[in-house]
């Protein structure tokens, strides 16, 4: 942006002149001996009103040496170029102490209507006199006009224009969270912000919420009060997301986040085949399946479970857009028998029995002949890594499934033994009672 001398032949007022050397020589482009303010009284100070609030970029005080009298002596010393905005209260903008400069030259950067040389050491031949040849002021209006405007998610609609405020850009899918706003200030004085925050380095980012997003571009230009906004709106697929997901087995770990896609639960015993999980959305049109089978929002669905490692899968469509979540459940290992084998031995004869077991008896009678004497059990896991603690007559021993017992004495004519199966890592055990009768 190339500036001007905006003081040029702009109204100029001072606390005081000698005629003919009126304030408006000094604004008048001319550069001679008889083109110039001049006052005989210091302090003394000259007022040019700009007309409006400029962006003022430069200055330059050009004294009577530029003009062909004796250099240094016909320069002034000691002077300040103050702004304002209402004539009243003034800012300085620079001051000057023992000038020996026929022109001073000067980059700035401000904004005022008002702008005042003031002078508390004048000529350096006489310091009560005051005098300037050509005072000038570059710079330009205030510019709150965006030369460029673009994001990261596609070309905005309509084509930017510096004059055109409000613009589309393409939908974003759902897994897009955030964009990033490119823009450019016509004058680079002019401060952006990019939804309230200023922009630095000529970009913002900017996250988006699922539905309609609109990011407001401000300018403002250094004079505080020309602005000009800009907005892109941006909307944010729905996606296929869940807003809940719930197991009957225990609590998720970690806790539940549509962001997050992959979770665990606690261990559940071998008796829990079956689990429900329930997931939730709240975007209209969504359909979910679990493992396979169609789900409602909301409501739980059964999942049978495999003894060991599970992995459940919910998949969430919507549309184009498809999202699965998982969650990964163990079911233990069986700690029941499946049966125990008796061998009966006494008297120089054996005989042997099974006793068949199932899930819902813990408790179990056999009979014997009233001539055995001791017995060895084999109790047969329904798996095979368990391990059993037998029980009678305050002896304890332990075997493998499909290991048998050391022989066990029957001492009365009934006799109860105990059975408790475990393994490790698997949550509790399954207590048995065998009674044993002499018949």
């Amino acid at each position: 942006m190339a500036d001007t001398n905006i003081a040029l032949n702009k109204t100029s007022t001072a606390s005081g002149y000698v005629l003919p050397y009126e304030p408006s020589r000094a604004v008048n482009g001319t550069i001679s001996p008889t083109s110039r303010w001049l006052c005989n009284t210091v302090p003394a100070n000259m007022v040019v009103d700009l007309g409006a609030t400029y962006i003022i970029t430069a200055t330059a005080v050009k004294h009577m040496g530029s003009a062909g009298w004796e250099n240094p002596n016909f320069n002034m010393c000691d002077y300040s170029l103050q702004g304002s905005n209402n004539n009243v209260n003034w800012v300085t903008i620079y001051s000057v102490v023992n000038n020996s400069l026929s022109s001073d030259l000067r980059s700035v950067l401000c904004a005022f209507r008002y702008v005042r040389l003031s002078v508390t050491k004048g000529l350096r031949v006489n310091p009560q006199y005051a005098s300037v040849v050509e005072l000038e002021i570059y710079g330009h209006a205030p510019n709150a006009n965006l030369s460029a405007l673009a994001i990261s998610s596609g070309a905005l609609s309509p084509t930017f224009n510096s004059n055109t405020l409000a613009y589309t850009a393409p939908k974003v899918p759902y897994g897009t969270s955030s964009v990033v706003v490119s823009a450019t200030a016509a004058d680079p004085t002019a401060m952006i912000k990019v939804n309230g925050v200023v922009m630095t380095g000529g970009q913002s980012t900017v996250y988006l919420n699922v539905g309609v997003n609109t990011i407001n571009v401000q300018v403002t230009a250094l004079d505080g009060v020309t602005t000009k906004n800009y907005t892109i709106s941006v909307e944010r697929e729905q996606g296929a997301i869940l807003s809940n997901l719930a197991i009957s087995s225990g609590t998720l770990e970690p806790a539940f986040s549509s962001e997050h896609l992959n979770y665990t639960t606690q261990n559940v015993l071998y008796d829990t085949a079956t689990v429900t999980v329930t997931p939730t959305t709240n975007i209209p049109g969504c359909t979910i399946t679990v493992n396979g089978n169609a789900a409602t929002s909301g409501q739980p669905s059964p999942v049978n479970l495999n003894v060991g490692d599970n992995t459940i899968s919910i998949v969430v469509t919507n549309g184009a857009d498809l999202q699965t979540y998982t969650i990964a459940v163990k079911r233990e290992s069986s700690l029941y028998l499946d049966k125990v084998n008796l061998l009966y031995t006494g008297n120089r004869f054996s005989y042997s029995n099974v006793v068949n077991m199932n899930h819902t008896t813990l408790s179990y009678t056999t009979s014997v002949d009233e001539k055995a004497s001791q017995v060895t059990i084999t109790p047969i896991g329904e798996d095979s890594g368990v391990s059993i603690t037998i029980t009678s007559n305050g002896s304890s021993q332990t075997v493998a499934s499909g290991v048998s017992s050391s022989a066990i004495p029957l001492q009365n004519v009934v006799s109860t033994v105990s059975l408790v199966v475990s393994k490790t890592g698997v949550t509790g055990t399954k207590n048995y009672t065998l009674t044993i009768k002499k018949v």
